[in-house]
């Protein structure tokens, strides 16, 4: 990739401002103010686009320190570049209202699309935090980032395990992170689900033992009564058998016989003495005439009848004496009959109490026994509703999916731990392969003074130069800086696919001038467009001889 042309519309200080580039080694002076931070700054902003922070970030992060005051809905540019044997148009808009981005390859008028990657396949998937630690140094910025060494830890394990580039550590790291915390988070959702089962079914159980103490003491009380009843039953039984049954009064008149009779036999005994006497009379008739036989026969006869009739009589008034006399009697007995009947009466009424009352307690009874029957049928029905629920209950542990999720779960721990180990142990490859180059670029910027870079496990750096090995704190600012510079541009040939333009802003300021020459030596004959912003004139001073 190299650049042609920066055109700032309107970005920091910079308005309406054009710059031409060119490849190879090329130096943009200025004073102080100039404005080269500014167009580096606008560089990365073209390349990664310009993103506003948020809450307090957003004071102090780049879109507001570059956002015009003046103009802000011009806040654009655009870069001419080309890649690949290609020419492209990049144009950025970064206000926060038009914010946009257009890509077009100017050879044959083709529209790509920023936001489907296009441009981050032309520059080889370079990330700004790489471009920051390889290719891109600030202003005492020269020590790489954290990114630089994640990004070489991945790639030494791409290479040295596959033998190229193509797999991304780093993504799978991060998708083997996503896919973790996605089972994870299903793994506590189920366990809520579990926990809010178990919970369930436990409330269940709580309110069918409620309910079951319950009917036992509905139960107990039902016996209680029960009990209460068939104790006034037996007691009311019990009553009755001792009293025996009720007499009637005696009512009896003494009279033996009734009027009709004593009347019939008086008459009858009138009729007897009056046949009698006609006898007699007949028969003394008959013995004035000398009849002997007949005399003394009628006579007989009449004596006879005579004899029944006074029989009769007598028997007929003795009988009518005993009438009258059992008048009288049942006259003043009226009084005593009435108050025997009425206590008869309530005898009957008070009986036919009892007796209702006993066939509604025999009544309440046999509903007591239904309904405690009923009750215990209940009581029975919910103790195995409450069992199979403890059951149920107890097999709630582990369901099947929180084993499966566990499983996997474990098996992606397993693989992140296996891709982290195979990277720990290729890791030294890779640092070797970058320790080669770095110490090459080192040597020759030294001029031969220091011939090898080591880094730690820690990141620590350290020289060799033929004797002895010195860590990197012990020497000076300027040779530090020379060995972080050797270290980006190792890490930036092993790293980016593409070549990508070096861009040095004031990142020679603690370089002797014997050191700067052989640095920039260096840069001249590495085939890579190089840029430096400096506010010095010794930087291309060194340029142009070396040109010359």
């Amino acid at each position: 990739m190299v650049i042609k042309e920066l055109y700032v519309k309107n970005f920091g200080k910079l308005t309406e401002r054009h710059f031409y580039l060119r490849d190879g080694l090329q130096v943009i002076s200025g004073e102080n103010e100039f404005g080269k931070s500014t167009l580096h700054a606008f560089i990365r902003a073209m390349l990664f686009g310009l993103e506003r922070g948020r809450g307090r970030a957003a004071a102090k992060d780049d879109f507001t320190r570059y956002e015009p005051w003046d103009s802000p809905g011009n806040y654009a540019g655009v870069m001419r570049f080309s890649c690949g044997g290609r020419a492209f148009r990049l144009e950025r808009s970064f206000d926060r209202y038009t914010k946009r981005a257009s890509l077009v390859c100017e050879d044959d008028g083709e529209e790509l699309s920023v936001e489907q990657g296009d441009l981050d396949m032309l520059l080889g998937g370079l990330t700004p935090g790489v471009f920051d630690s390889t290719v891109s140094v600030g202003q005492l910025q020269v020590e790489p980032g954290q990114e630089l060494y994640d990004a070489l830890e991945n790639y030494a394990v791409n290479y040295f395990e596959t033998g190229s580039g193509e797999i991304d550590l780093a993504a799978a790291f991060r998708l083997l992170k996503d896919k973790k915390r996605s089972v994870a988070k299903a793994v506590k959702e189920e366990d809520t689900e579990q926990e809010a089962q178990r919970d369930k079914l436990l409330a269940e159980i709580s309110y069918l033992e409620r309910d079951i103490d319950g009917i036992r003491s509905e139960y107990a009380q039902k016996e209680e009564e029960l009990a209460d009843i068939k104790r006034e039953l037996a007691a009311d039984r019990d009553f009755n058998g001792q009293r025996g049954p009720a007499r009637e009064m005696d009512t009896g008149d003494g009279d033996g016989g009734s009027p009709a009779g004593s009347r019939n036999l008086i008459l009858t005994g009138l009729g007897g003495l009056f046949a009698g006497a006609a006898g007699f009379l007949w028969s003394t008739f008959l013995g004035s005439r000398g009849e002997a036989v007949n005399f003394l026969t009628v006579g007989v006869i009449a004596g006879a009848v005579a004899l029944i009739g006074f029989l009769c009589l007598a028997g007929g008034c003795v009988m009518w004496l005993r009438e009258r006399n059992s008048r009288k009697l049942r006259g003043r007995g009226g009084g005593l009959r009435e108050q025997k009947e009425d206590c008869r009466q309530k005898e009957r009424i008070k009986s036919a109490d009892k007796e209702t009352a006993r066939t509604g307690k025999e009544e309440q009874i046999s509903r007591i026994q239904w309904e405690m029957g009923h009750l215990l049928s209940e009581q029975k029905e919910k103790e195995i509703r409450r069992d199979n629920i403890r059951e149920e209950w107890a097999e709630c542990g582990i369901s099947d999916i929180r084993k499966k999720l566990c499983q996997s779960l474990r098996a992606l721990e397993l693989a992140e731990e296996t891709l982290r180990q195979s990277a720990k142990e290729t890791g030294d490859a890779g640092a070797d392969a970058m320790k080669r180059k770095a110490s090459k670029i080192l040597a020759q910027i030294t001029e031969g003074r220091y011939q090898g870079i080591e880094l730690d496990g820690e990141r620590r750096l350290s020289v060799w130069d033929g004797v002895r090995r010195i860590p990197a704190e012990r020497l000076s600012r300027g040779t530090i800086e020379q060995i972080y510079l050797s270290v980006r541009l190792a890490a930036a040939e092993l790293l980016l696919e593409e070549e990508i333009p070096l861009i040095f802003d004031d990142a020679f300021a603690f370089y002797d001038d014997k050191r700067l020459e052989s640095a920039l030596k260096w840069l001249s004959r590495s085939g890579k467009q190089v840029i430096i912003f400096t506010c010095q004139n010794r930087e291309e001073e060194i340029v142009n001889k070396l040109r010359g």
